[in-house]
């Protein structure tokens, strides 16, 4: 019985007493910042969420090949794409179709995309970055966003018209024309690129054709539009129309 009463005296004896023998003496204490982490640990993990991700990337990153590229449907005005160059580091790049009808691509600038389907506009871009800047260009184009549209965002009308346009401007060729849509020569004139240094600015042509009747010819001076402000003298152009800007002779 004594030396059990001893024992239990010791003991008391050691674990608090001694310690308070020694006034430099404190016992071991955890950083607050440990304590988090050691509960942060010890609680039940959550998988984290994964990284925001750049949705104008997702439509051309999942592609590798020219090969799968749409060629089916034409890219309209107001359209978004995505676009990549394999080849070059930069990431995915979000593009509009411009009311021109193009797109801003790197390096080259300015490329038709109206018109034309992703494929088509990816091989005309591959040709021209090869020329100059790349060995090979593998160019990855999908629609990332369609224009709404009252034909739904995949379809083009069947009864969609054309406007052509020949002579000085930037861009020779035909030029898509919804129905009901109103455009006037001078806008179908900077759809085209605007006018060329030598454009005979004064008398553009516009040729209507009627059916069942002969053509009737227009002389409209969108000089007067573009720089005075004589926006009467502009027309509003029809399905089928051909605008001709012929070249002002320059004396010597």
């Amino acid at each position: 019985m004594k030396k059990a009463l001893v024992a239990v005296v010791a003991a008391l004896f050691a674990s608090e007493y001694l310690p308070a023998q020694d006034p430099s003496f404190r016992p071991a204490e955890q950083p607050a910042g440990s304590r988090r982490q050691t509960a942060a640990a010890a609680a039940p993990t959550e998988s984290a969420p994964a990284p925001a991700r750049d949705d104008s990337a997702v439509a051309a990153s999942r592609i590798m090949s020219m090969q799968s590229l749409d060629d089916v449907r034409p890219l309209m005005i107001g359209d978004r794409i995505s676009l990549k160059i394999v080849e070059d580091p930069e990431k995915v790049l979000s593009l509009d179709v411009q009311d021109s009808g193009d797109i801003q691509a790197p390096y080259i600038g300015l490329v038709k995309a109206s018109g034309r389907t992703c494929k088509q506009v990816a091989v005309s871009m591959k040709s021209k970055l090869e020329e100059q800047y790349f060995q090979r260009a593998t160019v990855i184009i999908a629609l990332e966003k369609a224009v709404r549209s009252k034909f739904g965002p995949n379809m083009v009308p069947d009864d969609m018209g054309y406007v052509t346009i020949y002579g000085q401007v930037g861009r020779q060729g035909k030029y898509e024309l919804a129905p009901e849509e109103e455009l006037t020569v001078s806008q179908a004139i900077l759809r085209a690129g605007g006018f060329t240094q030598f454009a005979k600015t004064k008398k553009v042509k516009v040729i209507r054709k009627r059916p069942g009747q002969n053509s009737i010819t227009y002389e409209i001076n969108l000089h007067d539009v573009m720089t005075k402000g004589r926006l009467e003298k502009d027309i509003l152009i029809r399905p089928n129309d051909v605008i001709i800007v012929d070249e002002k002779l320059i004396n010597f």
